[in-house]
């Protein structure tokens, strides 16, 4: 699991990476991604060490749960077209977003599975 902390956390990274390269302008929302990627890869990294493994997945899964929740929220916020403005729902500052939505999903999803096998060895 610390493994895959790790990964999740350099793909989140990633994700504000070529955001940020994509367009010359930039915005709040292109580090989104990096905000809960940073912890998560730290919390993979200090799970590496097995007295330490379940409280930094926790943390982590905690971190995702936050991300995934937050993205839902954007992105429910700001996909729809506001007629004020002339911003249009494919945004290129909503692909970043859906993006980390959909790793932290993928990684909440994960968690979940390996915390249920881990109560079923207990």
């Amino acid at each position: 699991m610390a493994r895959v902390g790790i990964i999740f956390g350099l793909l989140l990274i990633g994700i504000s990476v070529a955001a940020m390269l994509q367009t010359p302008e930039k915005s709040p929302s292109q580090f989104y991604s990096m905000m809960f990627g940073i912890p998560t890869f730290f919390c993979g990294i200090v799970a590496l060490n097995p007295h330490r493994r379940r409280q930094s997945m926790l943390i982590a899964t905690l971190l995702t749960v936050t991300g995934f929740l937050s993205g839902l929220v954007w992105i429910s916020l700001n996909a729809i077209r506001d007629p004020a403005s002339n911003v249009s729902p494919d945004h290129p500052n909503l692909l970043p977003i859906i993006g980390m939505t959909a790793t932290c999903g993928i990684f909440l999803f994960y968690s979940l599975i390996a915390f249920s096998q881990m109560r079923k060895r207990k």
